[in-house]
């Protein structure tokens, strides 16, 4: 007859194998703390915040956002100023999951003053953003102007603070297609952007 304290002991070491197996599947599928080549790698032991979006990344999923990394995080309110091409100021927030939004006060608001845009991070403290902005040709006639915004930005070693530049290309539209860029752009430039971050009291 088998002895009982035996099995027992026998059970208790394949459950603890077991457990350790998914233990460690688990660690590797959803850390991902450092990057390769701009690509996200495991590492056991440090959870980060990821973002789901197929095809981002070549045989990746998964993309870190959030403010745990090795450095300050773009995510949060700021202050921001734009010159060059576009004159603009106003507030602009960064959220963790990828989507930024802007409000324009160098615009009038019975033109469009809200836009919004979604970004990644591309390097230590880089950032780019893919930014759309529609508006109205003047208060009161419809809708006639997309504006599309591709913006580089490097955060400040304190964090506090960010420069970039930015390309901006102007384009006919119509509320029956909105959002079609291929009649190409009547306007174009680029210039740059700088911003503070708001702190809570």
């Amino acid at each position: 007859m088998f002895d009982p304290i035996r099995r027992r002991f026998s059970t208790l070491a394949m459950v603890c194998a077991f457990l350790g197996l998914i233990t460690t599947a688990q660690t590797r599928a959803a850390c991902l703390n450092s990057t390769t080549n701009g690509i996200p790698t495991a590492a056991a032991g440090q959870f980060s915040p990821a973002l789901y979006r197929p095809g981002d990344y070549p045989g990746s999923s998964l993309i870190r956002v959030g403010d745990d990394d090795e450095d300050d995080s773009i995510v949060g309110l700021w202050k921001f100023k734009l010159s060059g091409f576009l004159k603009d100021f106003g507030t602009q927030a960064f959220h963790a999951g990828g989507t930024e939004t802007m409000f324009s006060a160098g615009v009038d608001p019975s033109t469009g003053d809200v836009c919004q845009g979604v970004w990644r991070k591309i390097g230590r403290s880089t950032y780019t953003l893919n930014h759309i902005a529609m508006a109205w040709t003047a208060p009161g006639a419809q809708y006639g102007v997309l504006i599309h915004i591709h913006m580089t930005i490097r955060l400040a070693h304190s964090g506090d603070a960010f420069t970039g530049h930015y390309s901006v290309s102007l384009f006919s539209a119509t509320p029956e297609n909105p959002f079609d860029e291929s009649g190409g752009a009547f306007a174009s430039g680029g210039g740059d952007v700088t911003a503070s971050r708001v702190r809570p009291d």
